[in-house]
């Protein structure tokens, strides 16, 4: 089977710090002493390491298994047919407002996963393809599959009722 991989969406806010706090180690460089640029740099590199190092980069999907990939950190697997729900982020306050984006993923121990894909719609399909008892109830991909699914009954009802015009011709030819 084919490894699907995803890449991860950066936080906003994450990346405003780190932009807003190389502007300001800018200014300070120009602006203060020796002393203190060096401790400005020291905690930037600090903040670098832990905002681009220490947190997902990308996520695969091989088989049944999730593997989160890190720079700096050891890479997490999460077996999905221990997952038991894919959702979209349950209301708290804090969380809404710093990843409205995220997908949660809980397993059977109550164990939450938290993602941030760029593709969602993809993520989600690959994530229920891999185990097809997962309960998913993100809105975006409902929403996609439900469209399908009505436009293939949609036809499947066409095709029947084609089948049975043709039938009854052919019974009336015949008689």
């Amino acid at each position: 089977m084919e490894i699907k991989e995803f890449k991860v969406r950066m936080n906003t806010a994450t990346l405003i710090f780190l932009i807003a706090y190389a502007l300001y180690t800018l200014f300070t460089i120009f602006t203060q002493d020796t002393s203190t640029i060096i401790t400005i740099i020291v905690f930037g590199v600090i903040c670098y390491a832990f905002f681009l190092g220490c947190r997902p980069y990308k996520y695969s999907i091989e088989k049944r298994t999730l593997t989160i990939h890190y720079r700096l950190w050891k890479n997490s697997h999460v077996d999905l047919m221990e997952c038991e729900t894919i959702c979209d982020p349950v209301p708290r306050m804090a969380d809404l407002v710093t990843r409205p984006h995220a997908i949660e993923i809980y397993t059977n121990t109550k164990k939450r996963y938290c993602c941030f894909p760029v593709g969602r719609v993809e993520f989600v399909d690959a994530v229920v393809k891999a185990n097809k008892r997962i309960h998913c109830t993100v809105k975006e991909y409902t929403d996609v599959h439900r469209k399908l699914e009505k436009k293939a009954r949609k036809e499947k009802r066409k095709a029947e009722k084609r089948e049975a015009k043709e039938k009854m011709q052919k019974e009336s030819e015949n008689d």
